[in-house]
């Protein structure tokens, strides 16, 4: 019986030491997002969505905030747009330094052509005034029922946001 015991004890410490080699490589901590906002707006944690720019946007602000507070969060794509579709890249890399996850939205800068071109510093102007809420300052509601002709007849060259702003109330 004496016999016995010394090797199964070693048999016992190398399955351990194994299992804890193991756990060591395939280690996961969570890579997931508890909060996404982009210039002060939520959306899905999960990555995917399209978001439309206002006219003339040369950075955005995005607070991503992982779940694991140990986990670190690296942000590219957010300055720096050229016409068209630009992809903004979160990657959460777990406190563990060995899982990672990449999230990635789509940011649509307008092309600058007729109208939106011509009125480019108008719409940059009261997309930054929408934005900081200066517009109600401006004087004013009636400043954002001045523009709401030209932004239902020129949609494409504002933000989503200020266009429902002005279905829905002007």
């Amino acid at each position: 019986m004496k016999k016995l015991i010394l090797p199964i004890m070693m048999a016992v410490v190398a399955v351990l030491s194994v299992g804890v080699i193991a756990m060591g490589v395939t280690s996961k901590t969570p890579v997931t997002l508890k909060v996404l906002r982009i210039d002060d707006v939520a959306y899905s944690v999960k990555g995917g969505d399209t978001i439309k720019l206002p006219t003339g946007t040369e950075s955005v602000y995005v607070d991503a905030r992982p779940t694991d507070p140990e986990a670190t969060v690296t942000i590219t794509g957010d300055k720096g747009f050229k016409e068209g579709k630009n992809i903004l890249s979160i990657e959460v890399t777990g406190s563990d330094k060995k899982s990672s996850a990449v999230y990635k939205l789509t940011l649509i800068q307008p092309k600058l052509e007729g109208w939106c071109q011509l009125n480019a510093d108008l719409i940059k102007q009261v997309e930054t005034a929408y934005q900081d809420e200066l517009i109600y300052m401006m004087p004013g509601y009636a400043e954002l029922d001045k523009y709401a002709a030209d932004i239902r007849a020129h949609e494409d060259c504002f933000s989503g946001p200020l266009v429902k702003e002005i279905q829905t109330n002007y």
